[in-house]
């Protein structure tokens, strides 16, 4: 069984991104929104989310947002229906293209 992040991860900072990933007011988060709530430079920010992406505690959306931003989440959350209903419009329109 897996361990949740709470008891692996000790780094203050890494603390605070993965936190933030958890806040439930939001599914997924960008770049720019972990940033601006953990007060983190940018960079440090995107080293913790790919540090914990290869680790498999931080998924990316495969879809990104309006804006066209990556997002990201804890994969111990689960899957929203948006997100499935969001895979699915997507796989339609590039293959009805």
């Amino acid at each position: 069984m897996e361990k949740p992040w709470q008891t692996i991860v000790k780094d203050p900072d890494e603390r605070k991104v993965l936190e933030a990933l958890a806040n439930p007011a939001w599914d997924f988060r960008t770049l720019d929104g972990i940033t601006r709530d953990t007060m983190l430079p940018e960079a440090r920010v995107q080293q913790i989310i790919n540090k914990y992406l290869s680790q498999a505690i931080v998924r990316p959306s495969p879809i990104p947002d309006k804006q066209g931003r990556q997002l990201f989440t804890l994969t111990s959350r689960e899957a929203p229906l948006g997100e499935y209903l969001s895979v699915i419009r997507s796989f339609i329109t590039k293959t009805s293209s």
